[in-house]
């Protein structure tokens, strides 16, 4: 049928419109998860100067992105610091414990929820996103972003667009005297749950009057087609309703059939009057056809300007938030750089500890006339030396932003100066490490990159791996494809295309800045390779770097 197949292709713009609309605006809150304002007005709650800091930066950053509103709540529920805190709804002081998305971002899942403003009235979709800090505080870093806009074009398109939630309540609609309505009369346990969320009060939600015939329906005289897609999000359903044709056909009918019996039956009364009436009609029609094209293409012209407008701004706020991402990811890594800092120093110790005795030894040995000694001490002092630059070359790759790390390094070595560092680890866990490959295996990066790749990639192993028995990790090798398997719990599909991400992780909060898997990609694409993630059959999972010019399949 062919409205039927027009109806779903243009839900199908309708649902990528809305779905779009949401999406841009999901990754603000995790951008700003670890801001140290944010976190000092959480960990100092009575601290006014650091309430009114962050009061600020997320007034700021509201203007700056377009968000209805941006808010800082800690583990209580209590509204501590919010981008509105100036006006007369300020959400300041505000109690949002019963809303699901603070419950769901307070356990570690990612909270989202549709509803009524508990404090403006408005509606709007909220975002909330977990946080911690120092000393055991938890909170939640909510957004609010409100989707007027996008009903308003709707309305411009003159069709009956409606978005219906799992409890058949009209949450979003064109037409006004559907919203907030439901499709069919609520349950005693639905009512009781909206009333627990306090997701649409104080709408009254009442049934909306339908009667159905067949296929189609009628509302308000009229008779539809209805066409629906789903939406994941929320368990939303969106549908469309139009005109339908039967009617349509009916009405036409009819009228043709009355307008013939009339003109028959003027043409045997007055025939030269009905051809005065005919001319004056034609003419009529004519200048109301004139008029609703100029009408339409007014409109047609508005609306475009109007979207042009929306596309502007927000390919602005695209570019604004994209600038604050790379600013907090410098700001995070040289964090990072300082952590890794503290461990160089920690390790550099002993080297320099044993390079000391060593020189007195030498100076001993010399004095004596061992000088087959002296050699021997002063080739033990270089390896010591060696050692001690390539800990520090380690903060040299690391503090670089971008670079090309092409070059040839040797597998063996660069793991075994790996393991140098990491073996107390494998042998505090019981880890096993197996190594499958050749002792001349070179690949075409630079040592220190090869290093950082690896101590990233043994590292995450060995954290999958805690408290895991008979846990193993196997480093596998070839001319131009490097590979590190464990036998740990591995990572969500849904996940696996996050984890590369900048500050991503999926380890509880404070024990990492989800940095690692992202260094890794960028390390090796700086090398002309290419990092993916598999699940053998198996378990566990699998990284494999592949250097070779072309795709192949995965060894």
């Amino acid at each position: 049928m062919a409205q039927e197949q027009r109806a779903q292709q243009q839900l199908q713009v309708y649902r990528a419109a809305l779905e779009s609309e949401i999406a841009r605006f999901e990754n603000i809150p995790r951008a700003l998860q670890f801001h140290p304002v944010l976190l000092q007005a959480l960990e100092q709650p009575d601290n006014n100067h650091a309430s009114d800091k962050a009061n600020r930066l997320l007034q700021q950053l509201a203007d700056d992105t377009g968000v209805e509103a941006l808010y800082l709540i800690n583990a209580g529920g209590v509204t501590l610091a919010a981008s509105n805190w100036h006006t007369p709804y300020s959400f300041v002081g505000q109690s949002y414990r019963f809303r699901p998305y603070f419950n769901d971002a307070l356990n570690g899942n990612i909270g989202e929820f549709y509803a009524v403003g508990a404090t403006t009235r408005t509606p709007g979709y909220f975002f909330g996103l977990h946080m911690s800090g120092q000393g055991g505080a938890n909170g939640v870093l909510a957004a609010k972003i409100t989707l007027k806009k996008l009903e308003q074009n709707w309305q411009l398109s003159g069709e009956k667009v409606l978005v219906v939630d799992k409890e058949q309540v009209i949450a979003l609609a064109s037409d006004t005297r559907l919203k907030f309505k439901t499709l069919a009369p609520l349950t005693t346990e639905a009512r009781q749950r909206l009333e627990l969320a306090r997701q649409y009060t104080p709408m009254s939600l009442a049934p909306v009057t339908i009667t159905r015939h067949g296929q189609q329906m009628q509302w308000q005289g009229r008779l539809y087609g209805t066409s629906e897609l789903s939406l994941p999000r929320l368990q939303w359903r969106m549908q469309l309703w139009w005109p339908s044709r039967q009617l349509s056909l009916n009405a036409t009918l009819l009228t043709t059939l009355t307008g013939f019996g009339l003109i028959v039956l003027l043409l045997l009364l007055l025939y030269w009057r009905q051809r005065r009436r005919y001319y004056r009609m034609q003419v009529k029609a004519r200048c109301e056809l004139e008029q609703q094209v100029t009408s339409r293409t007014a409109a047609l012209a508005a609306t475009n300007y109007q979207l042009e407008q929306q596309v502007q701004e927000r390919t602005q706020a695209e570019a604004r938030l994209r600038s604050m991402q790379h600013e907090l990811i410098q700001i995070n890594r040289l964090a990072a750089l300082g952590q890794m800092a503290a461990g160089v120093v920690h390790e550099v110790n002993q080297p320099l500890t044993a390079l000391r005795n060593q020189s007195v030894n030498t100076l001993l040995l010399s004095e004596r006339g061992r000088y087959d000694e002296v050699k021997t001490s002063l080739q033990t002092m270089e390896r010591l030396i060696n050692r001690i630059a390539r800990l520090t070359s380690q903060l040299k790759l690391f503090a670089a932003t971008r670079r090309i790390t092409k070059g040839q390094s040797d597998l063996h070595e660069a793991l075994d100066n790996v393991m140098s560092w990491l073996s107390s680890r494998f042998t505090t866990q019981g880890i096993e490490l197996c190594r499958q490959y050749s002792d001349t295996v070179q690949l075409p990066i630079e040592l220190h990159a090869l290093e950082q790749i690896l101590a990233n990639l043994l590292a995450n192993s060995l954290d999958a791996l805690d408290h895991h028995s008979q846990g193993t990790i196997t480093v596998s090798a070839g001319p131009g494809w490097l590979q590190v398997r464990d036998n740990g719990p591995g990572i969500e599909p849904a996940l696996q295309d996050k984890v590369t991400e900048p500050f991503f992780s999926t380890k509880q909060a404070g024990q990492g800045l989800g940095l690692g898997l992202s260094i890794v990609r960028d390390l090796a694409e700086a090398s002309d390779g290419r990092l993916t993630i598999q699940h053998p059959p198996e378990g566990g999972i699998l990284f494999h770097i592949d250097w070779s010019p072309h795709d192949q399949t995965p060894h």
